[in-house]
């Protein structure tokens, strides 16, 4: 190899060197392995936090699926014709948290000639993922930084009401439930209520 792509190699190699180093300072450094010192490793903080999301996320649920209920219900109450009305919202999924996530790339391309006069090019890319984590609102561990909260997908709606027997109730109710939700009138089911 010529002296040229010796210093080429070299500063590739030098590059990919520094890519990999942590950035900020050593202070920063110390303060956060610190806090995972005082609140114990990190995968027993991350267990906790997935714990304590999952009791929430299912408390939040159930409440999201009421308040959808009760909104609907004084909705439909003040509809011409509709009367009283029972309402049940079943949801598809649950509440999905984004997290931030802190992405390194890195790219490193060689190319070698021998002495027969062949040559090889080879081409490397490496990216590295990490979750942004913050101290803990309580004082305890760190927590994932959440981006976005994306609320559950509704699958389906019945209303039991008592104009549900008139068909021009039923497509009023569907058709308003469309236009709320983006739900196919296929899964909602307008029923007549009986006391």
């Amino acid at each position: 190899m010529t002296k040229t792509k010796w210093i080429l190699l070299l500063l590739v190699g030098a590059v990919l060197m520094l890519l990999s180093l942590p950035i900020g300072n050593r202070s920063e450094k110390g303060d956060q392995n610190s806090l995972v010192a005082q609140s114990g490793d990190e995968k027993t903080d991350w267990q906790s936090v997935k714990d304590d999301s999952k009791a929430v996320e299912s408390d939040s649920d159930e409440t999201y699926e009421k308040q959808l209920e009760e909104r609907i219900k004084n909705f439909l109450r003040n509809v011409e014709g509709v009367g009283e009305v029972d309402v049940m919202v079943v949801l598809k999924s649950s509440e999905e948290k984004v997290f931030r996530v802190d992405t390194n790339t890195s790219v490193g391309q060689t190319e070698e000639a021998d002495a027969q006069g062949g040559s090889r090019k080879s081409q490397s890319s490496q990216t590295e993922e990490n979750t942004i984590l913050t101290a803990g609102s309580s004082g305890q561990g760190n927590e994932p930084l959440v981006e976005k909260e994306l609320k559950p997908e509704i699958s389906g709606i019945i209303i039991s009401a008592h104009g549900g027997g008139s068909r021009q109730i039923q497509a009023e109710i569907s058709a308003a439930m469309e236009a709320l939700f983006g739900l196919p009138a296929h899964k909602i089911k307008v029923l007549k209520r009986v006391d």
